[in-house]
C-alpha cells in the first residue's frame, strides 16, 4: 500500500496519513464505527488519487465536504468545531458509575476466547447500539444484555461462554492459574499476555520464589537451590559435577524434584494467601507440578486451572533456547542451550506427570496461537463450573432459547 502523506502548508512538515486516527475524530462527532471507517477510506481513496500526498488544509476540507454530503450540516458543523454530537455512556453497577469503554469490552470478549478482531468488531456494535439508544446511563446489566444478543447473532458459542463468564465474576471466587513447563517454552510471555485478557495484576514466578528462598538459607541446607531446574542434580549429596559424562535420566530428575520440594512450600503460601484475600492470581514458572501440589484443600473456594505448556519437539526446543541467546543474554540462554538434553528430559517427565494426572498439555506454537488454547482450555472450566443458564444475566439468556432482538440483527446486517 502507498504511504499516503499530509503536508502542513505553514511549517512545511510532512507526517503519514493515519486512517484510524480520523476514524477515532469523526466517532467522537457522532458517526459509528462502520460510519468513520467508511469516510476514513473514501478519504484515503481521494489522496491515493490525488498523487499520495495533501496538504493539511485541504484535507480538513474533504472531510468537511464529505460529512456534509453524506449525513447533513450539523456533522460537519460538529466536526469543524471539534465538538462531539453524544457523551460517551456511562455504566452504572450499583452506586459505582464508570464510562463505557470500547477498548475494555473488547478485551473482556477477547477474555471469553475470541480473537482480537473479532472482539473490537463486537465492541464497536456495542457502542453504535448504545448511541442509537442515546442513553446517558445504562445499567450494568442492560449492557451485559446487548453484549448477549449482538453475540448471539454472530457467535452463539461466545455468546454461552460471555453468560459463564459474568456468572463467574459475580461469584467473587478467585481465579487461581498454574502454567508450569521447562526452561524456554514461552511461560512467561504467556503468563503476562493472560493477566491482561483475565484482569489479574498478580502474577508470581516460581524462579523468584527459588531465589528468595536461597538468599534466606545457607547453601548446606538447601544445596539444590544454586542451580536452575536442568542442572539441580549437581546439588544431591555423592553428586559428580564433571561436565563431561553422561548425566541418567533418574538423577536429572531427583534433582528437580529435591529443588521442587524446597519450592513447592512457597507455591501453596502464594496460593492460600490469593484465596484467603480472594484476589486472581496467576503463577507461572518450571516448579508448577499441579500433581503434586494439595489443591484439592482449596479446590471449592477457587477456580484452580492447572497446565503445562510444552514444545512438541527437540528442534523446536533448541529454535526457542536459541532465539532467547539473543534477546535475553543475561539470563545465560546460551548456557540454557547447552543443557537441550537435560531440558527435554524435564519436559518429558512434567508431560508424563501432566497426563497421569489429567492435567491439559498445551502445545505451544506461535505466542498468539499459544494463548488462545489457554484461552480456550479457561474457559473450558469457566463454562463446566458455571454452565451458561437464565440465571446468568437478567432475562431469559439461556443460549437454547435467546433470540437477538431485531435491532441487533439488523445493525449486524449492516456492518457485515
Amino acid at each position: 500500500m502507498t504511504k499516503l502523506l499530509v503536508r502542513d502548508s505553514e511549517s512545511g512538515h510532512v507526517s503519514p496519513f493515519l486512517g484510524g486516527i480520523l476514524v477515532q475524530s469523526l466517532v467522537s462527532v457522532g458517526l459509528s464505527f462502520a460510519e468513520a471507517y467508511e469516510v476514513a477510506q473514501h478519504i484515503r481513496g481521494m489522496i491515493e488519487t490525488a498523487g499520495g500526498q495533501i496538504d493539511g488544509k485541504r484535507l480538513r476540507e474533504l472531510v468537511a465536504d464529505t460529512l456534509e454530503q453524506r449525513f447533513g450540516a450539523q456533522t460537519r458543523l460538529a466536526y469543524v468545531l471539534g465538538k462531539a454530537k453524544r457523551r460517551q455512556p456511562k455504566v452504572r453497577t450499583g452506586q459505582r458509575e464508570e464510562a463505557f469503554s470500547v477498548g475494555v469490552l473488547a478485551r473482556r470478549l477477547e477474555g471469553c476466547g475470541i480473537h482480537y478482531e473479532e472482539s473490537q468488531h463486537v465492541a464497536r456494535l456495542v457502542e453504535e447500539t448504545l448511541s442509537r439508544r442515546g442513553d446517558l446511563v445504562i445499567e450494568r446489566d442492560a449492557l451485559r444484555r446487548i453484549v448477549f444478543d449482538i453475540l448471539q447473532s454472530t457467535r452463539p458459542d461466545v455468546a454461552d461462554r460471555y453468560v459463564s463468564r459474568c456468572r463467574f465474576r459475580e461469584s467473587n471466587l478467585p481465579l487461581i492459574l498454574l502454567i508450569g513447563g521447562a526452561t524456554g517454552v514461552g511461560k512467561s510471555t504467556t503468563a503476562t499476555r493472560l493477566a491482561g485478557l483475565l484482569d489479574i495484576v498478580r502474577i508470581q514466578s516460581t524462579d523468584m520464589m527459588r531465589e528468595i528462598i536461597r538468599c534466606y538459607l545457607m547453601p548446606h541446607v538447601v544445596p539444590t537451590l544454586a542451580y536452575s531446574s536442568f542442572d539441580a542434580w549437581r546439588g544431591l549429596p555423592g553428586s559428580d559435577a564433571r561436565d563431561d559424562r553422561p548425566i541418567p535420566d533418574p538423577l536429572v530428575v531427583s534433582g528437580f524434584l529435591a529443588q521442587f520440594g524446597n519450592v513447592k512450600v512457597a507455591i501453596e503460601a502464594t496460593i492460600s494467601r490469593a484465596v484467603k484475600e480472594r484476589e486472581h492470581l496467576i503463577i507461572e514458572g518450571v516448579h508448577v507440578l499441579p500433581s503434586q501440589l494439595n489443591l484439592e484443600a482449596i479446590s471449592d473456594k477457587a477456580l484452580v486451572i492447572p497446565l503445562i505448556l510444552a514444545l512438541t519437539t527437540r528442534d523446536r526446543l533448541e529454535e526457542h533456547l536459541t532465539r532467547r541467546v539473543s534477546e535475553q543474554p543475561d539470563r545465560d540462554s546460551a548456557g540454557q542451550r547447552r543443557k537441550l538434553e537435560e531440558i527435554w528430559r524435564l519436559q518429558s517427565y512434567m508431560i508424563d506427570q501432566a497426563e497421569r494426572a489429567g492435567i491439559p498439555v498445551i502445545a505451544v506454537r506461535g505466542a498468539e496461537e499459544t494463548v488462545s488454547s489457554v484461552m480456550f482450555e479457561v474457559m473450558r472450566r469457566v463454562s463446566a463450573r458455571f454452565p451458561p443458564s437464565p440465571s446468568g444475566l437478567p432475562g431469559q439468556l439461556c443460549s437454547s432459547t435467546a433470540r437477538p432482538a431485531g435491532m441487533h440483527a439488523d445493525l449486524i446486517r449492516r456492518s457485515t
